[in-house]
């Protein structure tokens, strides 16, 4: 089925940039855009921001024909102007960078919505701006990257989000529904962002290590299994932070996710990262939950072996990106 983009205005036109604007960024860029908002996209990979810039993005949803969409990105020092509202999808390793680098255009009316996989990203968000302009949300959108300018994307997805200080969000949550985003408001984001956390650190990981898409880790006959490994210990870590980790629900999301027809042809963010030689959001995830547990005296063998893994193949995979650049080059 085509993913459908074009909207009936019946919301105030924001200003918007999303800064992170990979495989995600984009497919919520293009949709935003569509909706009639003025989108930036704000980026530090230069072969993706020319392609965009001269080609447009290129967007293959499921099994229909590529479409283009033109929208402009830019470094972070290179965008300037105010916004109504900044997406950051910064892994949480680059966040602080990222913030640092477009103060310039955060004013104090500027809400700043994150949604970035892993833990610790309010707190940093907290050393930059007011604590009512953040707003933190969970995602299950997903997006591939394929190559500089193009992403592929499958399913739908959806938003959960909160305001941390006392800000009347209104107004963003009827523009990105208006975009058909699925946006939702709760008042316990950080139980979502566990939530989420828990399935980040079941299928991106495992992911990486069975070289697998997320229907072909669900075909496996100790799926489940391995996912329980690792979320009971994310639950007895939880608990030391007054946060309840609903097994049960991760679970039953996990299952939903691997289908076919919902997210199970994508391979996630982690995946893609690893085979672009970058390093990973791993210590945030179940490298997260690992130091919590020491810190705690809550044992995470599976969450500290997992971290492990991924850090050795993090290792692999650029030793093996430099010998093949250094044979291109010869």
């Amino acid at each position: 089925m085509e993913e459908t983009y074009l909207t009936v205005r019946n919301v105030l036109t924001m200003k918007i940039a999303i800064a992170g604007f990979g495989a995600l960024g984009a497919r919520l860029g293009v949709k935003l855009q569509s909706a009639g908002h003025e989108v930036i996209g704000i980026d530090g990979w230069a072969a993706h921001i020319a392609a965009i810039n001269t080609d447009g993005l290129t967007v293959v949803h499921e099994d229909n024909a590529p479409k283009k969409y033109y929208l402009p990105v830019m470094t972070p020092k290179e965008v300037d102007g105010e916004f109504d509202l900044i997406i950051l999808l910064t892994k949480t390793p680059q966040l602080n960078r990222m913030l640092t680098d477009i103060q310039p255009i955060i004013t104090p009316k500027t809400k700043l919505l994150v949604l970035s996989n892993g833990l610790g990203n309010i707190e940093i968000m907290a050393q930059h701006v007011a604590r009512d302009q953040i707003l933190a949300g969970v995602t299950l959108w997903t997006s591939t990257l394929v190559k500089p300018g193009e992403i592929h994307t499958t399913g739908s997805g959806s938003i959960k989000l909160q305001a941390i200080g006392e800000s009347d969000i209104t107004p963003i949550v009827d523009a990105m529904n208006e975009a058909h985003l699925n946006v939702a408001t709760t008042n316990d984001v950080l139980t979502a962002i566990w939530h989420k956390a828990g399935i980040n650190s079941v299928l991106n990981p495992l992911s990486v290590l069975l070289n697998a898409s997320l229907a072909e880790f669900g075909t496996a006959s100790n799926a489940m299994d391995m996912a329980l490994n690792i979320l009971e210990e994310i639950r007895e870590v939880g608990a030391t932070r007054g946060i309840k980790v609903d097994i049960n629900a991760i679970i039953a999301d996990l299952i939903k996710l691997i289908r076919p027809e919902n997210a199970g042809n994508h391979y996630p963010s982690m995946y893609q990262d690893i085979k672009n030689g970058k390093y990973t959001e791993i210590d945030f995830l179940n490298g997260y939950f690992a130091k919590v547990g020491r810190q705690e005296n809550v044992p995470t063998p599976f969450n500290t072996l997992v971290t492990r893994m991924i850090h050795a193949k993090e290792d692999i995979e650029r030793v093996k990106l430099a010998k093949q650049q250094e044979t291109f080059e010869i």
